[in-house]
């Protein structure tokens, strides 16, 4: 029996039902002021599997609320209904999102994109960390979608530290960060697949698509002029040299700000064909670095303390060869900290995924590596219990 946050793995024994023997996975608990005089409905764990505080508590004030607030907190479950419908939703997510854009042009097209907007926060909200691992690491065939949905979700984890929870404009930078490239999916795909850099005539369009997909959402009835803004300047660079306006620092809109971090994040862990993924140490180099006076790093530096360098999906070759994945951010996240080894040296899967600590030497982190063809199919959603 091997045990990781809580779980027990076989290879050889996962029923289709995600629900694995033995295993109880920890959720995410979002404690909130309605807690307050209440006792705990069940035990709070860090991520670790540390025990911080019993079932039966009563959290009497607010302070005992924020020092339990101050870490990501856990509990354990033994296959809840909501648990059992979060892959099944966010699968439906990732399957259906990309016809949402056949409908550009009509009036359908707005209520459909929020709606998948809210369907984003609300998986982000039950479990973050699984959402963005599994958004990184199940199979889609639409690259360029994937990229708005990963942008979206990225987008929402800095809107909602920026903003007041019920801002609406948290909705609004998901619903623009989803089709901000709406006039240019097809492109989009294009150079996901080649493997060569783009031509004069591609980076004509590229450098029309901001206003290109403006005119295509007020096309469709869309009259929101905050969704309208964060598409048209979501390639404005803070020191003015961005397109299509050239605008410059706060003359470009918050939603804007947020989104083109969002993208450029995004586009690096994810790469093309001719340009392979960076590690998101490497990104956030860029990010702070080279970009930094082209992109707003007040905004960034939120991206930074809420993914860490090693986010949930990140798969890395350790030191003894081994393929593993990154469960959830742990402490800063300026290391991997334990993670989840899963493939042996051969390229085989290994019968039980298995623990690692990449503080021992045995098992530092050597690089970060992308899901290869050759690979055995993996059922990545098992990993995190669903």
């Amino acid at each position: 029996m091997v045990l990781f946050y809580g779980l027990d793995f076989r290879w050889d024994n996962i029923p289709h039902s995600c629900n694995l023997p033995n295993h109880v996975p920890l959720r995410p608990v979002n404690l909130d002021d309605s807690i307050l005089g209440q006792a705990l409905p069940w035990n709070l764990y860090t991520v670790s599997g540390v025990l911080v505080a019993g079932a039966g508590m009563v959290i009497g004030t607010p302070d005992q609320l924020l020092k339990l607030r101050a870490r990501p907190v856990f509990r354990k479950t033994e296959g809840d209904t909501e648990d059992a419908n979060f892959y099944q939703r966010l699968h439906k997510l990732m399957r259906d999102f990309p016809a949402v854009f056949k409908l550009a042009g009509t009036e359908r097209l707005e209520p459909s994109i929020r709606l998948a907007a809210h369907e984003i926060c609300a998986l982000a909200h039950q479990d973050h960390d699984a959402c963005l691992g599994l958004m990184r690491l199940l199979p889609m065939p639409n690259p360029a979608a994937r990229h708005c949905l990963l942008t979206a979700l990225v987008s929402l984890e800095m809107a909602r530290q920026l903003l007041p929870p019920e801002d609406p404009l948290i909705d609004t930078v998901v619903c623009a960060a989803l089709t901000m490239n709406i006039a240019a999916m097809r492109l989009h795909t294009e150079l996901s697949d080649r493997a060569s850099f783009v031509d004069d005539a591609q980076r004509d369009s590229i450098a029309r698509h901001p206003q290109d997909s403006v005119k295509l959402l007020e096309a469709s009835g869309l009259k929101d002029r905050d969704w309208l803004n964060a598409v048209g300047q979501h390639h404005e660079n803070m020191d003015g040299s961005g397109y299509p306006q050239g605008l410059r620092g706060e003359d470009i809109s918050k939603g804007a700000r947020i989104i083109r971090i969002a993208d450029f994040y995004v586009a690096k862990i994810r790469g093309r064909r001719y340009r392979p993924a960076l590690s998101t140490q490497s990104a956030f180099k860029h990010i702070f670095g080279e970009e930094r006076v082209r992109l707003d790093s007040h905004i960034a530096l939120l991206l930074l303390r809420r993914s860490g360098q090693y986010p949930p999906g990140t798969l890395l070759r350790l030191a003894n060869r081994e393929i593993a994945v990154v469960m959830r951010k742990q402490g800063s996240g300026d290391t991997p900290g334990n993670v989840l080894s899963f493939m042996g040296p051969s390229g085989r899967l290994l019968k039980y995924p298995t623990e690692r600590n990449t503080a021992q030497s045995n098992y530092a982190c050597l690089n970060v590596v992308e899901v290869e063809p050759r690979w055995p199919e993996i059922r990545w959603e098992a990993f995190w219990g669903y």
